[in-house]
């Protein structure tokens, strides 16, 4: 499932793109959970990983402590909107953070993804996860990251030595946002480029409002490719 994504911007109030995702996701947490300490417990979840990520020396403990509390208190809050402001509100302190550490909040975003996955990280740009004879590529947030061109590069390179070690896999695939954004990016390099069903939609993104699309390579084009 895909995590909070961070915006080109670095501006946090209730108009940026940052600001809206969030509200987003956390209406969809609002509508699947009926009660209030298990709609609230979910949105809990989502921010104690991130601050288990996050620099100790930006983010206090006794300030982290202090957000987690401020979201406790809005769970007896039963009208969707009013919940999602008294959550956002409690939120504002931390996402101000964005503005002055972007490359700390991305980083904390990034470990938070492949921690509550359970993906292996390749390098900042990358990491993975494998599922039977298929490895399932993933992105986390790197807008803030230099020379994504060579990182991407150099994840491809070692993934591909993963790959050519290990007969059982088939199959290498991504499948996200950025896919259906950037198609020419995968295709480029032998990918195809193809829709997902309603039912994984459904499963992995129930979440994540915009568009969705699979980007498959087989095992033979895939280290021919990339493989030194």
């Amino acid at each position: 499932m895909e995590k909070i994504s961070i915006s080109n911007s670095i501006e946090t109030g209730p108009e940026s793109e940052l600001y809206k995702r969030i509200r987003v996701q956390f209406g969809h947490i609002f509508d699947e959970f009926s009660e209030p300490e298990e709609r609230i417990g979910a949105i809990k979840k989502v921010i104690e990983e991130f601050f288990r990520n996050f620099d100790k020396e930006i983010l206090s403990e006794k300030k982290a402590e202090e957000t987690i509390n401020n979201l406790q208190a809005c769970g007896d809050i039963p009208e969707k909107e009013l919940f999602l402001d008294a959550v956002m509100k409690a939120l504002g302190p931390v996402l101000k953070i964005r503005e002055s550490h972007a490359d700390k909040f991305e980083e904390a975003q990034a470990r938070a993804m492949n921690e509550s996955g359970g993906f292996v990280e390749i390098n900042r740009l990358l990491s993975y996860e494998k599922i039977g004879s298929e490895i399932q590529l993933h992105a986390p947030a790197g807008r803030t990251v230099g020379n994504k061109l060579g990182l991407y590069r150099e994840g491809m390179r070692k993934l591909a030595e993963i790959v050519e070690k290990d007969p059982e896999v088939e199959k290498i695939t991504a499948m996200s946002h950025l896919v259906a954004k950037h198609p020419g990016l995968f295709t480029a390099v032998g990918f195809g480029v193809y829709e997902i069903s309603d039912e994984i939609r459904q499963k992995h993104f129930i979440h994540e409002d915009r568009e969705i699309k699979v980007a498959e390579i087989d095992r033979e084009k895939f280290l021919k490719r990339f493989l030194k």
